[in-house]
């Protein structure tokens, strides 16, 4: 099994996304983020996303349009799906600087049928 959010990990969850409905047409960003207390100290890794689908997700950051800040067990919680994103963002769980347009649209397509499934997706790549 691929340790969750480590460079494997986030290859294998832009593969198994890749064959999934774009998401939200139109929809790019690239995003930032940090995962304060893992097990090894926080995680810094990046995803990209072009017209609505994953296109890269990898170690480090790549001067991203947002920073998302987010806890290791918040994290987990939300690949499990017990935790949804847009709850995790109400809390302020989820924290974010930058560009707000594109997360709040990917936190929109999270809560919609193709995003659960692509949520369903990250779970598979966890559990693998």
């Amino acid at each position: 099994m691929a340790e969750p959010l480590g460079p494997e990990w986030l290859a294998e969850l832009v593969r198994v996304t890749a064959a999934e409905p774009v998401a939200s047409p139109g929809l790019s960003a690239r995003l930032d983020w940090t995962v304060g207390g893992a097990p090894g100290g926080d995680v810094k890794l990046h995803t990209v996303v072009e017209d609505g689908r994953l296109a890269e997700a990898g170690p480090g950051p790549v001067g991203g349009d947002a920073v998302l800040t987010v806890g290791y067990d918040d994290a987990l919680a939300i690949l499990e799906g017990r935790l949804d994103p847009s709850v995790a963002f109400m809390r302020g769980r989820l924290k974010v600087s930058g560009s707000m347009g594109p997360v709040l649209e990917l936190l929109r397509v999270a809560s919609s049928p193709v995003g659960r499934s692509l949520l369903e997706q990250l779970r598979a790549v966890a559990d693998a």
